[in-house]
């Protein structure tokens, strides 16, 4: 099912983008190679820095392709102008791995040993390594696959082998400054600079797994399929149970998915002024660029990012037990109150009763449901902090 590439510009073509980018990335470390007498080798002074800058340029290209795909703007091929953005993004990353890895033998040792060269790469080292291998060995993947089978749209995009392999790839490489500062005791204690390589790469990597759940987000999803309205008109579904479940198995979800993210920040660094901003300004990126920019959820995702920077100033207080579930709460809290403010330009009452049950809007959901969704979205942060912060083990006595 191969196909050809209907669009015919120059300038927009994929062979243009892609070259056009390398060659540019080519002149920039050209430019670095000569001020610094040599690019960092792993590990070494600001390659934690161009990791983060190829890792972001792979990332910039996805939410390109991912928008494609979800507008149904693909054509019959891998070769687009969006997998030109992507793919070298990728090529840069790869080129300079194989650079920053190489060993003093040079190609040929890589060559012969390849297997030991990256056995030798040290641990805190080895995301960034091995996820552009994994993201290489997909992308060629992913060419025969749209090649022969051809090209997903919409949710399908989420379930295709090769892209998973794909979002496997780029989180294990955009987190790569990550996972090298949690090796450093000293990381991440002057302020937010010393904050940002980290919080961009679990940024980063958010936006990847925002991707991977879209299905289960009702950020992007249409008021009808978990909106319940009864008599009522303002969303005409009248399967209750039916919305009620569907509303609640995402935003348990994304509050898991939120609560992962925080946990993992939060149990090795304490937010400086500014990070917890900067971090949700991701998720609001992706929100927005997912949902066809729309530009409600651009500002649902700003409003969060705010909430989550004001809670953080007493963080020294409540400490990231308290933390981590309030934000769990506080992204359904926020998402409720734009809810709240849209449907009430369509219906004429803020609640009803149906039964023995009173049912509320924005949803029409029992106001058991609603504030109990708020509750048990608290309950699994409360449940990621125990894993991330688990009470001391007592020490073993010691019997003579």
């Amino acid at each position: 099912m191969a196909g050809t590439h209907g669009d015919g510009h120059f300038y927009t073509g994929f062979p243009f983008i892609f070259f056009g980018l390398l060659i540019l990335a080519g002149i920039l470390a050209i430019v670095l190679h000569k001020r610094w007498k040599g690019l960092p080798k792993i590990g070494e002074k600001f390659y934690d820095p161009i990791v983060l800058f190829l890792g972001l340029w792979c990332l910039a290209g996805l939410l390109i392709d991912a928008f494609a795909h979800i507008a149904g703007n693909v054509d019959d091929t891998f070769f687009t102008p969006w997998h030109a953005v992507w793919y070298s993004g990728a090529a840069a990353y790869g080129a300079y791995i194989f650079y920053a890895i190489l060993p003093n033998g040079g190609i040929q040792q890589l060559i012969r040993e390849p297997f030991s060269t990256l056995k030798g790469v040290e641990i805190q080292h080895r995301a960034g390594v091995y996820g552009i291998i994994i993201f290489a060995v997909s992308g060629f993947g992913d060419l025969i696959w749209h090649e022969t089978l051809g090209v997903e749209e919409n949710t399908d995009i989420l379930l295709s082998p090769t892209h998973i392999g794909l979002f496997i790839g780029l989180m294990m490489s955009v987190t790569a400054p990550l996972w090298s500062a949690w090796a450093d005791s000293t990381s991440g204690k002057n302020g937010l600079p010393s904050q940002l390589l980290i919080v961009f790469g679990a940024g980063a990597a958010w936006c990847v797994a925002l991707l991977m759940v879209r299905y289960a987000n009702l950020w992007f999803a249409p008021l009808q399929s978990y909106c319940y309205s009864g008599s009522l008109d303002f969303c005409d579904n009248q399967d209750y149970n039916f919305a009620l479940e569907q509303g609640l198995k995402s935003l348990f979800i994304q509050a898991a998915l939120t609560s992962a993210v925080l946990a993992i920040f939060l149990q090795r660094w304490k937010p400086a002024r500014g990070a917890m901003f900067t971090l949700f300004m991701f998720h609001a990126i992706g929100v927005w660029v997912y949902s066809e920019f729309d530009s409600n959820n651009l500002t649902m995702g700003i409003t969060l990012a705010i909430v989550a920077e004001v809670l953080a100033l007493g963080y020294d207080r409540i400490g990231p037990k308290a933390y981590i579930p309030l934000m769990a709460a506080s992204q359904v809290m926020v998402f409720m109150i734009y809810g709240l403010i849209s449907v009430g330009d369509i219906a004429d009452t803020s609640y009803w009763i149906e039964g023995v049950n009173i049912h509320v809007i924005p949803f029409g959901w029992s106001i058991h449901s609603t504030i109990g969704s708020i509750v048990v979205c608290a309950s699994i942060g409360w449940f990621a902090s125990l894993i991330a912060f688990p009470p001391r083990q007592p020490k073993a006595i010691e019997i003579e």
